[in-house]
């Protein structure tokens, strides 16, 4: 079973080494999440224009398609060295993963990757032109079951609300502690859905809450090639 949700936030910066504030004249209310990162660029030849430091927000519809939803949110400091992220608004509903869908009974979750393109609709895996390899945004909407899917998939249950997760590759080697979790989980499941939760330990990918949480400083590498997205699902 595989669920998966990249969430897309567009956040409008200049390439220009200004010190600029990308604030609007309108406040907008309270913030949600703010983080701090850094752009690293190893591009060859200078974009074509202006580069946004973007959130992108995927919704899995099966196993082979998504469907990106790009929201504008607020960058403030000095691009390309470093940057201020602001969201002050859950990513849209039509974004969250619901695995109610397939008949488990637990929250909605959002899950993004940060990125750096020429506009919200150039984000993405293969046509953006950088990503933080090694970090995911994660949504999480309500209270999440202790013993259900998403508690497995994360390594515990999190909180309503957002968190910075590290995503560290396993390179398709099964990872033991991974795999004992999921025996163990197998073997005592008793029930279809309790069975179903248990798929939430074999993703090829850890994923696990960043050690600094929030405070955790991003780094987005833009690069002409061998980008590594965090293949999280």
């Amino acid at each position: 079973m595989k669920i998966r949700s990249i969430l897309s936030l567009a956040l409008p910066v200049l390439l220009a080494a200004c010190g600029d504030s990308q604030v609007g004249s309108d406040y907008p209310g309270e913030s949600l999440l703010t983080v701090q990162g850094t752009i690293v660029n190893e591009l060859d030849e200078a974009p074509a224009g202006p580069v946004d430091a973007v959130l992108v927000w995927n919704s899995v519809t099966s196993d082979t398609e998504n469907e990106n939803f790009p929201v504008r949110t607020m960058v403030t400091g000095s691009f390309p060295a470093a940057f201020t992220l602001s969201i002050h608004e859950p990513p849209p509903e039509i974004s969250l993963n619901d695995i109610g869908e397939v008949g488990l009974v637990d929250t909605r979750v959002g899950i993004a990757t940060v990125e750096a393109a020429l506009s919200e609709d150039s984000a993405g895996e293969g046509i953006g032109l950088g990503v933080d390899e090694h970090h995911v945004i994660v949504y999480v909407e309500s209270d999440m079951d202790e013993d259900g899917f998403w508690s497995n998939f994360f390594g515990g249950p999190l909180s309503p609300g957002f968190h910075v997760m590290d995503v560290v590759s396993l390179e398709h080697v099964v990872d033991p502690e991974l795999q004992a979790a999921f025996d163990a989980c197998n073997a005592a499941a008793t029930t279809e859905d309790e069975h179903t939760a248990c798929y939430g330990y074999g993703m090829k990918l850890k994923i696990r809450p960043s050690a600094d949480g929030l405070s955790t400083m991003l780094t987005v590498r833009m690069a002409s090639e061998d980008l590594e997205y965090p293949d999280w699902h």
